[in-house]
């Protein structure tokens, strides 16, 4: 019995080891969605930090999975209608009793062109780059060879080979965004990205290879601002990624309310709102958040109820994700800006 169970943890672990980490906070880790979103906002520099604990309704050794990043735009030079962005992310992932991790270490890159400056309309070009590591640990699994007929003994040999317990690799990543303004109320960024495209070798073994699957990714999200309630907007998005046979599809809308308006002369009195939004992942989960935006400052925190076949287990309980964020204006009195009067949407 021991057997099997360790036999279908490693399985789950193994297929979900299979697909990179992702967060229902989508539109709060931006460089874990595109990489040509590095620098694209309303403000100059951006501090995220996300982390997420799955499946401990089911397993002592629950998924945590954290993720921490900085990027920002970079002083323009000289008149010009385009802009560089550059930035910084480390994330890393732990899954079930045999630690399976993986670690990264990423620069972006992007360059946005204006490309309407009377419209709004930029296109951004992406570039990420950096290390990745995998390891497990043997320690903490057990096998049938090390029950002695009377009780698990840790002292006895498995008579299993481990095959490595850790590799370092090269990961390369692209993508391409679409930010568009529409109107005076409608906001709109849209984007494809390429993961893995080196297609580097995971396997722990020396002797086998196992690449990793390329990963091609959409995202699109939009704001939706009431003419006749400037401070609440709607931003419905949608997110899509495939690698190898495995798809991941995320939908669904938030609902920003500002609940006290910034100060226009002063700005003795900063900005406020209350962020909600309720979303679906095909076949796996539903899943809510709640985020304060408190001057510049974000705080917010999801919930995940499963749906899929795992909920017998489960008990409808997915994982928990917390965010916190962080962003500030810094060039808006340069004289030559190219993000002056231009209007991102509001994550």
């Amino acid at each position: 019995m021991k057997k099997l169970l360790t036999f279908t943890m490693l399985v789950c672990a193994t297929g979900v080891w299979a697909q990179d980490m992702h967060f229902s906070q989508y539109l709060t880790s931006p460089l874990n969605l595109n990489p040509a979103l590095t620098g694209v906002m309303n403000e100059d520099i951006r501090v995220a930090s996300n982390y997420r604990n799955q499946w401990k309704s089911i397993s002592a050794e629950p998924y945590r999975t954290i993720s921490a990043a900085i990027d920002g735009t970079l002083p323009p030079k000289k008149k010009t209608n385009d802009f560089f962005g550059l930035g910084l992310v480390v994330n890393s992932d732990k899954a079930g009793a045999s630690q399976l991790s993986i670690n990264q270490v990423n620069l972006s890159m992007a360059y946005s062109k204006m490309l309407v400056p009377s419209t709004g309309g930029i296109m951004s070009f992406g570039f990420q780059a950096g290390a990745g590591q995998r390891s497990m640990s043997y320690d903490a699994l057990t096998w049938d060879k090390q029950y002695n007929g009377v009780k698990y003994d840790p002292a006895l040999p498995s008579g299993e080979s481990p095959i490595g317990s850790a590799l370092t690799y090269l990961d390369v990543s692209a993508g391409v965004n679409w930010s568009q303004t529409f109107g005076k109320n409608f906001r709109l960024s849209t984007g494809a990205s390429l993961w893995h495209i080196n297609k580097p070798s995971i396997s722990l073994s020396k002797v086998a290879k196992d690449p990793l699957y390329m990963k091609f990714g959409f995202n699109a999200v939009g704001q939706y601002t009431l003419r006749s309630r400037p401070g609440t907007s709607f931003l419905p998005s949608i997110v899509y990624f495939q690698q190898g046979t495995q798809r991941l599809l995320n939908a669904g809308f938030g609902w920003r309310y500002r609940l006290v308006e910034q100060s226009r002369y002063t700005g003795w009195v900063t900005e406020t709102a209350l962020v909600a939004g309720i979303y679906y992942r095909l076949q796996d989960a539903t899943f809510v958040n709640l985020r304060i935006d408190w001057n510049d400052f974000s705080f917010g925190v999801n919930y995940d109820f499963n749906i899929s076949t795992l909920q017998i287990a489960s008990s409808s309980r997915g994982g928990m994700e917390f965010c916190v964020m962080y962003k500030k204006a810094l060039l808006q009195k340069q004289r030559y800006n190219p993000k002056q009067g231009v209007k991102f949407v509001q994550y």
